[in-house]
């Protein structure tokens, strides 16, 4: 067979090239060295304890305090490479390396706890866990009662309270389930009367209804919040200027299932919000109207049974025809400014399912 001589002489050098630097690894060794696997871990190992026990104290959850349950794994997750870094074989880099990691997790975890949104400004919060009463200090709690159905000439009790039901994290008895008329009644307070107003909710509506009622303080001679017939949030709110009607489309609530809808009132506007985003924002000039009678707060129904009128159509409070709440409501929160779309996005993501 011919021989190329050209390749094979390439091929030669080639050999005797790598065989030199092989020769040359071989006999540097001791100038190329090994790593240097005594690192000093005492800062990584003394972190790492600290936040184990921060870690083990933690409680998790969607209440005040405790940490959603994505912080608490990824604060576990550089735990466990520190752990594998401290009994392992590593450089002073890797070391130093894992500690910056830990210590980045550690500022993330802190700034995941819970904290109240906007409290100064908190005027009640009916959790609904197992009653109605008011989660803050200021006492506006909420007492179950059965409602009025049908029309002012053929009226009825519904004779249903509401219902402790299932939360939007599957907890029993952490909800109201709302149908027949029943509702929550509020005492009133000038404080619940306030200049500007928020109000978020949780909803899950059984069925779409043209009244469905939410939270109603003297309906349009105050303010009302409920759901439209195509389930979109509408506010009603009287102001020192004029009465304006809203709605969030195209933010809608889905039949059937659970969402954060929230309402902002003041600033010269009101602006809705469905699952932590803003839907809408249409102008309303003036501050909320103050109520020249005291009217209790009602969830879940148009007025408190106990003023309404069915005879005197010029009544304020005369009743044409059933308007109360279909479906399950949950964590409402009621304040006195118009929260910032920043500070709606923290409700949502301290609230939401995992």
């Amino acid at each position: 067979m011919k021989m190329n001589f050209k390749n094979n002489h390439s091929y030669t050098k080639f050999c005797l090239g790598l065989c030199a630097v092989l020769f040359l690894v071989s006999s540097c060794k001791d100038d190329v060295g090994v790593p240097d696997y005594t690192a000093d871990k005492s800062r990584l190992t003394q972190l790492a304890d600290s936040l184990n026990r921060v870690y083990t104290s933690s409680a998790e959850g969607h209440d005040i305090g405790q940490y959603p349950k994505q912080a608490r794994a990824e604060l576990k997750s550089a735990l466990d490479l520190a752990v594998s870094v401290n009994t392992g074989a590593f450089t002073q880099q890797e070391v130093n390396n894992a500690l910056g990691n830990l210590r980045r997790a550690a500022t993330a975890f802190s700034a995941r706890k819970i904290e109240e949104v906007a409290a100064s400004n908190l005027i009640a919060k009916w959790l609904f866990s197992g009653n109605a009463q008011d989660a803050t200090a200021n006492g506006h709690h909420g007492t179950l009662m059965t409602g009025i159905i049908g029309t002012a000439a053929n009226h009825s009790d519904g004779g249903t309270l509401p219902v402790a039901t299932t939360d939007r994290f599957g907890r029993e008895a952490n909800a109201y389930a709302f149908d027949k008329g029943a509702y929550i009644e509020i005492p009133y307070d000038a404080a619940l009367n306030p200049d500007q107003l928020t109000i978020s909710l949780w909803v899950n509506v059984k069925e779409a209804n043209a009244d469905n009622y939410m939270i109603s303080l003297n309906k349009w001679n105050g303010f009302k919040f409920q759901l439209q017939t195509d389930n979109f949030l509408f506010m009603t709110l009287k102001t020192t200027s004029a009465t304006y009607d809203r709605d969030s489309n195209p933010g809608k609530m889905a039949v059937g299932a659970w969402h954060h809808a929230v309402v902002t009132a003041g600033n010269g506007a009101i602006t809705f919000y469905v699952d932590g985003v803003q839907t809408r924002t249409e102008s309303a000039s003036g501050t909320a109207f103050k109520l020249t009678s005291p009217v209790n707060i009602a969830i879940g129904q148009i007025l408190p049974k106990s003023i309404l009128n069915f005879t005197d159509t010029s009544s304020p409070f005369y009743y044409s025809s059933a308007a109360y709440f279909r479906g399950s409501m949950d964590d409402i929160r009621y304040y006195n400014k118009a929260l910032s779309a920043d500070e709606v996005l923290r409700i949502y993501n301290n609230e939401k399912p995992d």
